[in-house]
């Protein structure tokens, strides 16, 4: 649908309240091609800054090889974001 209009998407989820059972936001953003394909080192960037000096979990997970259900610890909540075939990047939120 994007392609043909020379754009890219980027899918990000957030799953805030697993042990709620509270559902997870899902949104898929159109970028220009230009931008989408600098997406992952911009996005890789944000979560490596994001997060506390004494983090049990790692900062950055990366999704290229694995699903996200492989991923992240069940029950935990967390960020992730999708550049389709390019796979993607997670990061469990601690606090």
């Amino acid at each position: 649908m994007f392609e043909s209009q020379d754009q890219d998407c980027v899918f990000m989820e957030t799953h805030m309240n697993p042990k709620r059972r509270q559902h997870m936001v899902l949104e898929c953003i159109p970028l220009p091609r230009e931008l989408g394909d600098m997406a992952p080192i911009y996005f890789k960037k944000a979560i490596m800054e994001c997060d506390e000096e004494w983090a049990m979990n790692k900062k950055v997970v990366d999704l290229s090889s694995k699903d996200i259900r492989h991923a992240v610890p069940r029950g935990l909540p967390y960020f992730s974001v999708d550049f389709g075939l390019q796979g993607g990047f997670a990061h469990v939120i601690e606090n």
